[in-house]
């Protein structure tokens, strides 16, 4: 697997149109845009997988201002054409990898209960359920919570 691991910056403008696109083709709506990615670039940490100088794979960390030593994911997608292939599984390695250097110990994210793949992925690494939110998007939009300790 030949792809390159990036901390996305404001200067990378062609990447943050990719990241955008990977987005918006798996969350629809809920994707990000520029008025919500630029300021996780800038206040949170923005991470994607590049193989051909393209964008394959995009994570979005915040911190808990409740919880300084927990990062929470709030958004990842791998491109559709690139799917099965290991990349959320790389990418979800080395932006843990980068999260611990930051001090980070915790992580968590919600995830839709009938996501099996997203299931799948997250319980491999450690995430285990902690609560389920009922309609915390919507009506309709239920959510569970994963937390992995680092």
């Amino acid at each position: 697997m030949s792809c390159q691991f990036k901390v996305l910056t404001t200067g990378d403008h062609d990447w943050i149109e990719q990241a955008i696109a990977i987005e918006q083709a798996a969350f629809a709506e809920g994707g990000m845009n520029h008025w919500f990615l630029v300021p996780f670039i800038r206040h949170g940490q923005v991470f994607v997988l590049v193989k051909d100088n393209r964008v394959v794979a995009v994570a979005e960390y915040m911190r808990d201002f409740n919880d300084l030593k927990l990062a929470y994911l709030f958004g990842f997608a791998v491109a559709e054409a690139y799917r099965g292939q290991g990349l959320g599984t790389h990418l979800l390695t080395k932006s843990h990898e980068h999260l611990k250097t930051q001090g980070f110990s915790k992580i968590s994210l919600t995830v839709k209960p009938n996501n099996q793949v997203g299931l799948r992925l997250y319980e491999k690494f450690g995430f285990v359920k902690e609560a389920f939110y009922p309609n915390e998007y919507g009506e309709g939009e239920d959510r569970l919570l994963l937390t992995l300790h680092l």
